[in-house]
């Protein structure tokens, strides 16, 4: 899967590019899979399914590229739906919407684009429906590289809305979502506003009570991927479920029904967290895992996360631009490729040191691979990143536990975890915000798109030569035919 990936990628990134049409692209793709199948099994065949493949890249990122079926820059009527809670920014809000209809030249349009709106009205809340006269630009930041970045996210655009031109709005408050259900139930425990931000993001995905210097702060040391919903949240989840259903695994069958109830619990978990492009990814991968349990197959990890990469670039090829997404395989690469090759070479017993070593050693691991990544986004190399991720997971597995459970035990008991997941808030908090004021945090450089590859070409080649050192040589002795070998003859 990762020898398909590889070519699939490349078409997306075509796109960005060249301008092929859609049919010819179609044809071309037809006339190499058709030449892949005459050819096989020569190796020329493997160049046609290379070509076949970066065509259906492009093909792919053609077909889901978004497209404004609204006009820019023109006044119009259009009816625009709230889909997010509106956060706040200074001196305004925003908030994700779309554009459900317009009408222009008499005739009303209906639309289906994603647009994001800047508020300056206290009275628009999630779930309105607001018909207003305004336009829409195509220009969302006045930052070309997150404007492009949104573009890609699916945005076609942005709107200004205000109580001026606000025509008419619906008060209907739609059904709420899960995740709005988790947010609710953990502020039920409320106590520090900061470490409940924290716990609210690190559990439920949420960033709505998150303060800005406190962004600023994780974002200064690069510990901001902490607070996204990933891999570490969803290994919880699985861990917990799977403690929960080990009496079903005594019957006959029973560890596949375990494995398909642990499944729904992995998709439940990443709706109620929002279904970020990190959460998706490590979904796919923890579904798979349970898939080659459940069928008794041997499970490659390597080759999980290239499926999961697969899928979700298939479904949508802007996820390749998405930073979340980028760092999460990156992160999930380093672990498979480094970490837990080095784990597997330790010569330390069971205890709490190869315990705690384990965590130093993925931190770090998924630190070195995404440091190319934050620096060339974010404009900062995070030297204090690779000295904190290791320390501060142990909190964050903590904050990741307890807040879980605060969401499934009853109201007492529940109290209880939060407490103990704000406390591990507020220690984690601490040791960020201390060490945000150290002169050598971070170093202020954004590297270039020629250095990010150079690093990575820099991992892929110490992991080759990794991989092709030979820690034992193996010596087979050919068989010896004695007299005590033989049968014994009568």
């Amino acid at each position: 899967m990762l020898l398909m990936l590889v070519p699939f990628t490349l078409g997306i990134v075509l796109h960005e590019s060249y301008l092929i049409p859609l049919g010819l692209a179609i044809v071309a793709m037809l006339l190499t899979a058709l030449a892949t199948w005459l050819l096989l099994p020569r190796w020329s065949a493997w160049c046609y399914a290379a070509a076949t493949l970066l065509l259906l890249g492009y093909g792919v990122a053609e077909l889901r590229a978004p497209h404004s079926s609204t006009p820019y820059n023109t006044t119009i009527d259009m009816v625009v739906q709230i889909e997010s809670t509106p956060r706040m920014r200074t001196g305004y809000s925003v908030a994700d919407g779309r554009i459900i209809s317009w009408q222009g030249d008499g005739d009303r349009h209906h639309a289906d684009d994603k647009v994001l709106l800047w508020l300056r009205s206290d009275s628009i809340a999630y779930g309105h429906r607001l018909t207003i006269a305004s336009r829409l630009t195509p220009r969302i930041s006045r930052h070309e590289s997150y404007d492009h970045l949104m573009h890609r996210r699916g945005y076609v655009g942005g709107i200004s809305i205000d109580d001026h031109n606000i025509l008419s709005y619906s008060h209907a408050t739609p059904k709420p979502s899960l995740q709005q259900r988790a947010t609710e139930r953990l502020r039920q425990h409320l106590r520090d506003s900061s470490s409940y931000a924290v716990v609210e993001a690190m559990v439920a995905g949420s960033r709505e009570y998150m303060p800005p210097s406190l962004r600023e702060t994780y974002a200064t040391t690069g510990l901001a991927h902490l607070m996204a919903v990933s891999g570490l949240h969803l290994g919880i989840v699985m861990v917990i479920i799977t403690s929960l259903l080990l009496p079903l695994r005594l019957l006959h069958n029973g560890h596949r029904i375990a494995n398909a109830i642990a499944i729904a619990a992995i998709w439940l978990f990443a709706v109620m967290s929002g279904l970020s492009p990190s959460v998706v990814r490590a979904a796919l991968m923890l579904s798979i895992l349970q898939i080659a349990l459940m069928g008794t197959v041997r499970y490659n990890s390597l080759n999980a996360l290239s499926v999961a990469a697969f899928a979700m670039l298939a479904y949508r090829p802007n996820y390749l631009y998405d930073i979340s997404f980028e760092l999460s395989v990156m992160a999930v690469a380093g672990i498979l490729l480094w970490a837990i090759p080095i784990v597997g070479r330790l010569r330390i017993g069971r205890g709490l040191p190869r315990i705690l070593l384990t965590v130093i050693i993925i931190g770090s691991a998924a630190t070195l691979w995404t440091l190319p990544l934050v620096s060339h986004t974010f404009g900062n190399i995070p030297i204090a990143s690779i000295v904190l991720t290791p320390i501060v997971m142990i909190f964050a597995y903590i904050i990741v536990i307890c807040g879980i459970l605060s969401l499934i035990l009853p109201t007492t008991l529940a109290s209880a975890t939060m407490a103990v997941a704000e406390w591990g808030a507020q220690i984690q908090n601490s040791i960020v915000e201390y060490s945000a004021t150290l002169p050598y945090a971070s170093i202020d450089h954004t590297m270039s798109d020629a250095e990010v590859m150079m690093c990575y070409a820099t991992y892929i080649a110490i992991t080759l030569l990794a991989a092709s050192i030979n820690r034992k040589k193996v010596v087979t002795l050919s068989y010896v035919d004695t007299p005590r070998d033989r049968a014994p003859q009568e």
